[in-house]
């Protein structure tokens, strides 16, 4: 019998993730003041909750892809209702400070001129192309003792090796950024006491992201999901080597999609599994398998046929599935880089 249960809509976990107060944290942090941004106050309970009954001052936490700063409020106030933070000297971490965010600043702006810059997160207005910097600065403003910004590309900079506690990686949207990410951090993890937080997992289109974890599957034991979220904690150090390989540059596509299904993810809600069957199609594709991706589309089709025919959501299942359809039968997918 499965120790995961559904806790509740998009939230499935085994004991480490119920031994967590997500409902009461999430409708706490809903009824409050909340930060900017796109995260769900589910996924910014997690990162409470996380920091606070697992965090012990033994190393940073690492916020990959901060966005407007609410992962990065979370995890603070997390830390602040914690019990570890007074027990703990600021100068052994690196800069003075426990958490550290990493940002690029800005989001792109459309191609296509015609297209409206303009986004509306909450009460905040971005446009698109635009730096947004002094937007996370604000909200990052009342933690300025606890965090350090790292602004600028991630591919150019590097970690000093600091053991790190927690990780939350919402920044591998390219396969290079991906490695990346692996090579940097994974060996930082504290082995047997470290939580990594992969925000993307349950996204269709990252399809690298599953593969690494396939690959890493000895060091780290799956927790739960929480909306596009996957939890884990680390069983054993990453060995340096072993990060440095990129099973997805580096693998077949039949070893990719080996790694991609390596892992059972007990109880998870149908929708997700058809999103991961759309994350096989569009493996393939990038590995030019493009006939293997057009019949994976097609098990999908009959697989998933009952959540395809809720046309309800404009850019719901049937809208993600078309997506795939039409950019794998074009070739018009992200490239390899």
């Amino acid at each position: 019998m499965s120790d995961f249960e559904p806790m509740g809509r998009g939230i499935v976990g085994g004991p480490f993730l119920q031994a967590l107060e997500l409902p009461v944290t999430a409708r706490r942090l809903r009824e409050g003041v909340s930060a900017p941004g796109m995260l769900s106050y589910s996924e910014r309970a997690l990162l409470h909750e996380v920091v606070r009954t697992t965090w012990r001052g033994e190393g940073v936490v690492i916020d990959g892809g901060s966005f407007f700063g609410s992962s990065l409020a979370a995890s603070a106030e997390g830390m602040l209702a914690g019990e570890a933070l007074d027990d703990v000297e600021a100068s052994t971490f690196p800069d003075g400070k426990p958490i550290h965010g990493f940002e690029l600043g800005h989001l792109p702006a459309p191609a296509n001129p015609a297209v409206d810059r303009r986004r509306v997160f909450g009460d905040v207005e971005y446009y698109l192309g635009d730096s947004f910097v002094p937007i996370l600065e604000k909200t990052v403003a009342p933690y300025r003792d606890l965090v350090s910004l790292h602004v600028g590309d991630l591919l150019e900079q590097s970690w000093d090796g600091s053991p790190i506690e927690v990780a939350f990686i919402d920044v591998c949207k390219t396969i290079r950024l991906n490695a990346h990410v692996s090579r940097e951090f994974y060996p930082c993890l504290v082995a047997g006491a470290s939580t990594l937080i992969h925000q993307d997992f349950f996204f269709d289109r990252l399809p690298w992201i599953r593969v690494t974890m396939g690959y890493l599957r000895d060091f780290f034991r799956w927790e739960g999901q929480v909306f596009s979220s996957s939890v884990y904690r680390s069983v054993a150090a990453v060995p340096h080597d072993v990060a440095a390989i990129d099973p997805f540059l580096e693998g077949t596509f039949e070893e990719c999609l080996e790694l991609h299904d390596a892992c059972d993810y007990p109880e998870l809600d149908r929708r997700y599994h058809f999103l991961l069957s759309l994350s096989r199609a569009y493996l393939a594709a990038l590995k030019e398998r493009k006939d293997d991706a057009l019949d994976l589309l097609r098990s999908t089709e009959s697989t998933y046929a009952d959540l395809l025919a809720d046309t309800d959501n404009p850019r719901g299942n049937r809208f993600r599935f078309d997506r795939a359809v039409r950019q794998i039968s074009n070739g018009n997918i992200f490239k390899v880089s």
